[in-house]
This record gives structure tokens, sequence and C-alpha cells, in this order.
């Protein structure tokens, strides 16, 4: 989502720095990701949740 064209959306969500991540799971926010990644990284933390 470009947080720029949705200030409200990313307030609701408390998005303070960009990147960020946020990893929802039956609905609801479980884990939040700030900051670059590589992909090997981010495919270490999304698989704790799949």
């Amino acid at each position: 989502m470009d947080v720029d064209q949705n200030p409200e959306t990313a307030r609701n969500f408390g998005i303070m720095s960009i990147p960020t991540l946020l990893v929802k799971k039956d609905g609801a926010v479980v884990d939040s990701i700030v900051g670059y990644h590589s992909k090997e990284q981010l495919a270490k933390i999304l698989d704790q949740y799949i």
C-alpha cells in the first residue's frame, strides 16, 4: 500500500516507518516487520506463520 496515498490506513495500523510488512492471520495482525530484509530473511520470518 502506498502510505502517501493512504495515510489514514497507515495511521490506523500504527505504521511509523517504511517499509513495514504486517503479517495477518485470521484477520488479526500477528507480526510487524520493519525495514529492509532480504528475500531469504523474509522467507525465514514468514515460514513460521505458514
